[in-house]
């Protein structure tokens, strides 16, 4: 079986945010101590287990905080992509890994809107 032409495209390596995004994490960094690539994979898990997909969700700039793909995504950067093209497959959704990243870390820090605390950071796990 052939794969599609957007799962040919390669995973880029350079992702960025939204101003409103790295604002909300500078925010949770001061209340957590979380750096900000540790509370984007939160925010990712916490937007793809949502199962209305990005639904209207939609980034309004991507000129806030720039992170290199091994230090978003660490070790684990091939499952991220497995999930991104799952995602994106799932949704019918067009192959564009920056701004659909961007987009589930703006809902998932939308999620995150409550957290005060690492052991809020915590709680979000058992909530999922």
């Amino acid at each position: 079986m052939a794969l599609g032409k957007q799962h040919m495209k390669s995973f880029p390596h350079k992702f960025k945010i939204s101003t409103s995004s790295t604002a909300k994490m500078k925010y949770l960094k001061s209340k957590t101590g979380l750096t900000p690539n540790i509370l984007s994979r939160y925010a990712i898990a916490l937007a793809m287990a949502d199962e209305s997909g990005l639904g209207n969700a939609s980034v309004s700039d991507l000129d806030g905080q720039e992170f290199n793909a091994p230090t978003l995504f660490g070790e684990h950067m091939d499952i991220y992509e497995a999930l991104l093209r799952q995602f994106t497959h799932q949704y019918n959704l067009e192959w564009e890994p920056v701004r659909h990243i961007a987009s589930l870390i703006e809902v998932g820090l939308h999620k995150m809107g409550h957290v005060r605390s690492l052991k809020d950071v915590a709680l979000l796990i058992t909530r999922a």
